[in-house]
C-alpha cells in the first residue's frame, strides 16, 4: 500500500496542490516551499529518513504543477 501511496497518490496531490495553489497564492515559491515544508513534516513523523527523497520529487511535481498555471494564465500583451 506505500509503494501505490508513493507512487501514485503522493506525487498527483502534490501536482494538484500546486495547481490549485498557484490560483490561490499566485506565487510559486511559496506554493512549493508550502509542500516541501509539509512533506519534511510528515516525512519525520510518519514515514522514515528514506522518504526523504520523495519529498524533493514531490516538491518538484507541484512547481510543475504551479508554473503550468502560471504560464496559462499569464496575460497576453
Amino acid at each position: 500500500m506505500e509503494f501505490l501511496m508513493a507512487l501514485l497518490i503522493f506525487p498527483v496531490l502534490s501536482f494538484i496542490f500546486g495547481i490549485i495553489g498557484q490560483i490561490l497564492i499566485k506565487r510559486v515559491y511559496i506554493v512549493v516551499g508550502i509542500t516541501l515544508l509539509c512533506w519534511l513534516i510528515a516525512t519525520f513523523t510518519i514515514f522514515n529518513d528514506s522518504f526523504l527523497i520523495w519529498v524533493f520529487i514531490y516538491s518538484i511535481l507541484s512547481m510543475i504543477g504551479a508554473l503550468i498555471v502560471c504560464y496559462v494564465k499569464k496575460p497576453k500583451n
